[in-house]
């Protein structure tokens, strides 16, 4: 995978910087059919920099099963100080497929140390019912999106006490007090996906039962917001600094 990724800015300017595997395969629920989600981030190249005219800040590459989603560095650094999940799970991916950053170990602790709960539990929750107003159209009302919806869910409810979600779904679960109704479709509908392709429809009788579980839950969540966390301003001075020393490195 390095090397499809190495393949992918051979012709164009932009110089990549870090990519990871991000979605099913890094949560642990891939099914057979799913593609490989690359995500990560990318410096323009000097000549882009200094440019006067503004240069795109996102790549976005689909071929085949590759599936290629690249920010610009100050794209993707404005997102982690608005404490944004899905970059955030990119900074502690599991799965690195190319990384080229310098003291990386020390930035992603910092970033982590300093990440706000309340941004990160109101992300996860939108999340859901994104998801969740999909489900109640009926016409996406697949395994894929029930365990997605709920993967918000329990994820949020971890941030509500002010505690990393995990990312692998077997150490998320542990996270969560068993026995709720929703955990048994949660693993049930994970199970299925993994067995299944990605698009498998549940069953109407199934479906009214998933829809009120999961809107039980989601309206448990509303009293369980986290405050406001204090940190912004010290993230913004870890990624302000390490911008810094990353655009000398390649523009001195």
């Amino acid at each position: 995978m390095k090397e499809r990724v190495e393949k992918t800015f051979e012709d164009i300017e932009e110089i990549p910087l870090f990519y990871i595997e991000s979605g099913s395969r890094l949560w642990g629920i891939a099914s057979p059919d799913s593609d490989f989600d690359v995500r990560g981030f990318h410096i323009q190249s000097k000549k882009q920099y200094f440019d006067f005219k503004r240069h795109r800040d996102i790549i976005e590459i689909l071929d085949g099963d590759f599936d290629l989603v690249s920010y610009e560095l100050g794209k993707m650094f404005g997102l982690l100080a608005k404490s944004n999940p899905n970059v955030f799970e990119w900074v502690r991916a599991n799965i690195v497929y190319f990384n080229s950053l310098p003291e990386w170990p020390e930035l992603q602790a910092q970033i982590i140390e300093n990440f706000d709960f309340h941004a990160l539990f109101h992300h996860y929750r939108s999340m859901a019912k994104g998801h969740l107003r999909l489900l109640e159209t009926g016409r996406e009302f697949t395994y894929k999106k029930a365990f997605y919806c709920i993967r918000g869910l329990l994820s949020a409810e971890v941030a509500a006490k002010e505690i990393i979600p995990e990312l692998l779904i077997d150490n998320l679960f542990d996270q969560v007090d068993e026995g709720s109704e929703v955990m048994e479709i949660a693993k049930d509908s994970l199970d299925r996906k993994k067995q299944q392709a990605e698009k498998e429809t549940v069953p109407e009788p199934d479906q009214k039962k998933i829809l009120t579980a999961i809107s039980d839950f989601a309206g448990q969540l509303e009293s369980k917001a986290p405050q406001k966390g204090n940190n912004r301003q010290k993230l913004e001075s870890v990624l302000s600094a390490y911008s810094h020393f990353i655009r000398t490195e390649y523009y001195a």
